[in-house]
């Protein structure tokens, strides 16, 4: 199984006044394609900074990182950038969506960023609504739909450019139990059935049973690696 991202020593500080507070610790870890990774771990410990590193959108102050063999310290700001762009697709926990814009206007708006006219940009966007869910909710404004709808346009929108790795922040954190399932059922779905890899931050235990492999942060260091069944075992000991 080859391997999506590849990060070795990574730490990352911040300037505080005249301190530098370091919010990363040697952090050592792969995600491999084809895998539902989870990241787990308490509120601060350095979850969300780990994966906006991942995602380019911070630069690490040490180590390495590889995404699909292409090291991100290597690149500029503005590569970083277009390397989102045609690589990584990012939900958000708050969904993000524009309000003024049908579910397949939002959902389209990657492929509109990249050049594509927005006519071809909505049709495609509908095509991949279809697939998890959403037919016949494609014109629908935001407001008009529910939050699991929501999160469903919210996830087309990160895979409607076909990105290699998907990276979620808490995304059943605001739905009921069994919205988030059918939103896990989706997730597992893209990252086991195709050449993707998908990594997950969540405190939502319900959705252990959905994860290949579980990270396990604590003060800003990676201090286990589990299969599902091992770390729902030990969190029940």
């Amino acid at each position: 199984m080859s391997i999506a991202v590849t990060i070795k020593h990574l730490n990352k500080d911040f300037t505080v006044g005249d301190d530098k507070v370091r919010v990363l610790h040697n952090i050592n870890a792969e995600i491999r394609m084809g895998e539902l990774t989870m990241l787990v771990g308490p509120s601060g410990c350095g979850k969300t900074t780990l994966i906006s590193i991942i995602s380019g959108i911070l630069s690490a102050s040490s180590g390495t990182i590889d995404i699909l063999n292409q090291r991100l310290n290597n690149l500029t700001d503005q590569q970083k950038v277009l390397f989102r762009r045609e690589y990584i697709g990012f939900i958000f926990q708050q969904y993000n969506l524009l309000p003024a814009l049908s579910a397949a206007e939002n959902a389209a708006m990657p492929l509109i960023a990249a050049g594509m006219k927005n006519k071809e940009a909505a049709e495609n966007a509908r095509l991949i609504l279809d697939k998890i869910g959403m037919k016949g909710q494609t014109d629908k404004l935001p407001r008009q739909l529910s939050g699991g709808q929501q999160q469903r346009v919210a996830i087309a929108r990160a895979l409607v450019h076909n990105p290699k790795l998907i990276v979620c922040d808490e995304p059943t954190a605001a739905l009921d139990a069994k919205t988030g399932h059918a939103v896990m059922e989706i997730m597992r779905d893209i990252a086991n059935n195709s050449n993707r890899a998908a990594l997950i931050v969540t405190h939502d235990n319900r959705i252990y049973n959905y994860a290949d492999r579980i990270l396990e942060m604590g003060d800003g260091r990676i201090i286990g690696s589990y299969s599902a069944e091992e770390f729902i075992t030990k969190e029940k000991t």
